[in-house]
């Protein structure tokens, strides 16, 4: 991928554009994203960096995809785990509804694919009611 800005005018040609063989195009070139687990540091990457919430769903939809079809190592996937939960809590709040929907559903695929093979994954609950728990402070603030 020549830059981040080339990959947003990709993604935003992916979601949104009427011409099928422009949405083809973008497809077939970010499809790397999604099928090769050398790519799953470019995601969080893009998620770091990424203006646009089309290219924050093309990363979290890739790593979502990743989680799903391939054998990722428990490291990975804790990785993937923990760099989630601090995204969240420090991005969540300002991300388009359906980019944070795409994150949670990653987020609770992680958290379904690693339940029995660490314990690390059990503790969903209580580091989500802490999340959840900002959130209400926040929102709560913002309302006053």
């Amino acid at each position: 991928m020549e830059s981040l800005a080339h990959l947003e005018v990709l993604c935003e040609r992916l979601y949104n554009s009427q011409d099928s063989a422009e949405r083809a195009h973008a497809e077939n070139t970010l499809k790397c994203f999604s099928v090769n687990s050398s790519y799953i540091s470019q995601c969080q990457y893009i998620l770091d960096n990424a203006s646009t919430p089309y290219a924050l769903m093309l990363a979290s939809s890739s790593l979502l995809k990743q989680v799903t079809e391939q054998r990722l190592s428990l490291q990975i996937r804790l990785d993937i785990r923990n760099y989630l939960i601090n995204y969240l809590a420090t991005r969540g709040m300002n991300l388009e509804p359906f980019v944070t929907a795409s994150l949670i559903q990653l987020f609770c695929r992680v958290t379904k694919y690693g339940w029995f093979e660490d314990d690390i994954f059990r503790e969903v609950v209580k580091e989500s009611t802490s999340f959840l728990n900002q959130f209400v402070k926040i929102h709560a603030f913002v309302v006053l």
